[in-house]
């Protein structure tokens, strides 16, 4: 799955203009909903995709006195952290590893909602081989080729190269100098069926992506190949706060947000922001569980 992994933020400032002249209201600053787009062709698509969510929160946080503006683009991950540290946004939506990058950059993010993708809550990746292929742990990938889907999909590149890590491997590109017997070479295969036939074709080794991408391989395909490791699941995504917000403009925030896919309106802006069905709390299991990958991020040639 291909980023996956896109990223949701907002300023819901919390702070108040200085009452004019006259003693006139002082006015809220607004919300700004942002988004990163890597590609020059993708601030559009973030504008047609998030534009709905701009608009439900634009609404249905008014009678709170939370003003909404227009929706911000940060350019890639140390943009949207920079924004965090500043001030200028308040409310991230990322996946787990996106998440715990911008929390260790800005130092100013809580993890709060999980989101709900395609009514899926967590999901987990698959690695497979061909079926006479001799591999069956991840250990025997060592000096092997990895075939992946893109570098911003989180279950068909960040997981793996996660759990690689877990298990004391380094993944690294196929015409990285530094690649040998002890690392696990990648190449990038563009999409996920592509991923199975070049694995079939022997242009990798091995591949991985989410069970979901598993179950969907054409029976002609799937019957070729074989799972011989599978990750723990891992939650879709994940909504989080700028540290310092004011607890009730986060309390207003969160309560929108949890109801947001209770009506029509609501569902359909969901839908089209990447896919969410709703936002959930996050848990005490669910803060383990994402405490558990952030030593995967910390090997320098991890990431």
């Amino acid at each position: 799955m291909t980023a996956a992994s896109v990223a949701l933020a907002a300023s819901l400032g919390p702070l108040v203009a200085p009452p004019g002249l006259f003693g006139a209201p002082a006015a809220a600053v607004p919300l700004h909903l942002g988004v990163i787009a890597e590609e020059p062709n993708e601030p559009d698509r973030m504008l047609n995709a998030y534009g709905d969510v701009v608009a439900r929160l634009r609404e249905r946080l008014a009678p709170a006195n939370v003003a909404v503006g227009d929706l911000a683009i940060a350019r890639d991950l140390d943009d949207l952290s920079q924004r965090l540290a500043r001030g200028e946004v308040d409310l991230v939506v990322e996946t787990v590893f996106a998440t715990l990058i911008l929390q260790a950059r800005s130092r100013c993010l809580d993890p709060a909602l999980v989101v709900v993708r395609r009514g899926q809550r967590e999901y987990r990746s698959v690695f497979f081989t061909r079926r006479e292929a001799p591999y069956q742990s991840l250990g025997d990938l060592r000096g092997r080729t990895l075939v992946l889907q893109a570098l911003r999909s989180t279950s068909a590149f960040a997981l793996p190269r996660a759990e690689l890590a877990r298990a004391g491997i380094t993944l690294l590109p196929s015409d990285d100098p530094h690649a040998g017997r002890d690392n696990v070479r990648y190449v990038l295969a563009g999409a996920e069926i592509n991923q199975a036939v070049w694995v079939l074709q022997g242009k990798g080794d091995a591949g991985a992506f989410n069970e979901g991408d598993w179950a969907a391989l054409p029976e002609r395909v799937r019957s070729q190949l074989r799972v011989f490791h599978e990750t723990r699941p891992i939650v879709r995504g994940l909504l989080s706060f700028r540290t310092g917000l004011a607890p009730k403009v986060r309390k207003d925030v969160e309560a929108t947000l949890l109801q947001l896919h209770e009506d029509e309106a609501g569902r359909a802006a969901l839908a089209r922001a990447s896919g969410t069905t709703r936002f959930e709390r996050l848990t005490a299991p669910d803060r383990r569980e994402i405490g558990a990958w952030a030593p995967s991020l910390r090997s320098p040639r991890s990431r």
